[in-house]
């Protein structure tokens, strides 16, 4: 039987990663060229750094439970990284076999990715139901990394204010070579005050 399993934020762990992928890194710094430039390089620049940002209690990190969510927060490069997650995995080995990882709310939508394992075919995508109702027109996988693959998901806010009052969010993909089509039940248990208390962390 698949069990939670809390761990941190893996969706801010991939973030950074792709994010640390995607900045260049210079072999080496210019060097001043002239007595002008050495003059200009040497000349005090100002702070502009913004105001620091903080946790509860002047914590670098937050790790809190909520029913079946666990609610991350870091503060990293004087920026807050939170997110609220549940995953699911093998309680024999420990291998993790499922999560979903969501940002806090903005502008109307709450994004975040569901990470699912290898040996699904990816061209079909998943289906998403709340209970027994299908919610939206499912989603598609973005790619794959070592620990599976990843879909993107985004719910506006008529989605997740369901979610609040749902029991489930149920997960459906199609497995390669046919045969029964893999499904990951997601527990909505604390999901309304995991959501409320990530958003509250992120301000």
């Amino acid at each position: 039987m698949p069990h939670t399993i809390p761990t941190s934020s893996m969706f801010a762990t991939v973030l950074t990663a792709i994010v640390l992928a995607a900045t260049p890194t210079c072999a080496q710094e210019a060097q001043p060229s002239s007595k002008g430039d050495r003059a200009l390089a040497a000349a005090p620049v100002q702070d502009n750094k913004k105001p620091a940002v903080s946790l509860p209690n002047g914590a670098a990190s937050v790790s809190e439970v909520y029913g079946d969510w666990t609610v991350n927060c870091a503060i990293a490069d004087n920026s807050k990284r939170c997110g609220f997650s549940q995953e699911q995995g093998n309680s024999q080995t420990g291998q993790r076999l499922f999560a979903i990882d969501l940002q806090p709310p903005a502008n109307g939508q709450t994004n975040g990715v569901l990470l699912l394992p290898f040996g699904l075919h990816l061209d079909d995508g998943i289906k998403l139901k709340l209970d027994e109702q299908n919610l939206g027109q499912g989603a598609r996988f973005s790619t794959c990394v070592p620990a599976g693959c990843l879909v993107p998901v985004s719910f506006p806010t008529v989605a997740t204010d369901a979610m609040k009052k749902g029991e489930k969010l149920v997960v459906t993909a199609t497995r390669n070579g046919g045969g029964e089509a893999p499904t990951f039940t997601v527990s909505l248990n604390g999901f309304n005050t995991a959501m409320s208390r990530v958003a509250e962390l992120a301000k």
